[in-house]
C-alpha cells in the first residue's frame, strides 16, 4: 500500500477541520427564533449573585430621583429561581423589599412596602402595574422562559457595531401588557441588548424600549452594567446601574424568604 505524503495528510486534516467549521457555522446560522430565545434563557448567569445598584427615575423634564438597592439572585436551574430586592434609600422607600420564589415554573411574588408595614402578594392582574413607581412593570421584572413565547421573524442585524439576532416574541399567556416584543440578542454573548415593546391594543405602536449597555465580563459572565427602560408614552425612563456585583457566592436560604422581607 502506498503511503500518503506528509503534506497530503496535513492538507486532508486542514480540509476536514475547515469542513467541520463550515458545518458548525451552518448550524449556527440555521438557528430558529425559538432557539435564540432558548439560548438567552440557558445563558449561565451564576448559581447566585449579589449586586449593589442604583436606580434613577428620570422625569420628562430631566429631573432625576435616585435610589440605592441590593439585588440577590439564585438560580438552581431554568425552572427554579429566587430573586430578592432590598431598597436602602432614600427614606420614602427605605427597607421596601420584593421577593420572587419560583418552583417548577410556578412563581410566587410578594412586595413589602415599608411605608405600610405589610406584605402583599403580587397576582397576574398586577403584572402591568409599575414596580415601585418605576418604568418597569412587574411583568418586565420577570425572567424569560422561552417556552412561554411564540417567536418568529428571525433576522441577522448589527446593533452599535455588534452582530445580533432580531426576533419577534409573542407571549402565549393573555396576562401581558404587550402585543409582542422585538428582541435584539447579541450573537456572541446571548444577552438581550435591546427590547422593543408594542401596545396590546395597537400592535403597530411601540410603547417602551429597554436597552442593556456597558457590558463587562465579570467572573467570566457577560454583565450589562446599565439597563434603561424608557416609557415612550410618558416620556420617562428608569436607569438601573450596577455598581458592584459578585457571582457564585454563598447565600443563606433565609435570604429568599418572607421572613427576610421585614428585616429592615
Amino acid at each position: 500500500m502506498t503511503k500518503q505524503p506528509r503534506s497530503l495528510k496535513i492538507l486532508s486534516a486542514v480540509l476536514t477541520l475547515l469542513t467541520m467549521t463550515i458545518m458548525a457555522a451552518g448550524r449556527l446560522d440555521a438557528m430558529t427564533a425559538d432557539e435564540v430565545l432558548q439560548g438567552v434563557e440557558n445563558r449561565y448567569i451564576g448559581k447566585t449573585s449579589k449586586s449593589e445598584s442604583t436606580m434613577k427615575l428620570v422625569a420628562p423634564d430631566g429631573n432625576t430621583r435616585t435610589r440605592k438597592l441590593v439585588i440577590y439572585r439564585r438560580k438552581t436551574d431554568n425552572d427554579n429561581k429566587d430573586n430578592f430586592i432590598h431598597f436602602l434609600s432614600p427614606a420614602d422607600i427605605k427597607d421596601t423589599t420584593y421577593l420572587v420564589n419560583e418552583r417548577n415554573r410556578q412563581k410566587e411574588k410578594w412586595i413589602y412596602l415599608s411605608a405600610f408595614k405589610n406584605i402583599r402578594k403580587i397576582v397576574a392582574t398586577d403584572y402591568n402595574v409599575a414596580f415601585v413607581s418605576s418604568d418597569f412593570t412587574y411583568e418586565d421584572m420577570d425572567d424569560i422562559h422561552a417556552s412561554d413565547y411564540i417567536c418568529s421573524d428571525l433576522k441577522e442585524e448589527t446593533l452599535d457595531g455588534e452582530a445580533v439576532w432580531s426576533i419577534d416574541c409573542k407571549k402565549k399567556d393573555a396576562n401581558t401588557d404587550y402585543s409582542h416584543t422585538v428582541l435584539k440578542v447579541s450573537k456572541d454573548k446571548m444577552v438581550i441588548l435591546k427590547a422593543l415593546m408594542y401596545d396590546k391594543k395597537d400592535p403597530a405602536k411601540q410603547v417602551k424600549e429597554m436597552t442593556a449597555t456597558q457590558l463587562e465580563k465579570i467572573q467570566d459572565i457577560w454583565t450589562p452594567k446599565v439597563v434603561t427602560m424608557k416609557d415612550l408614552r410618558k416620556k420617562t425612563s428608569t436607569i438601573l446601574e450596577v455598581n458592584k456585583i459578585e457571582y457564585d457566592l454563598p447565600l443563606p436560604d433565609d435570604t429568599f424568604s418572607q421572613r427576610n422581607m421585614k428585616k429592615g
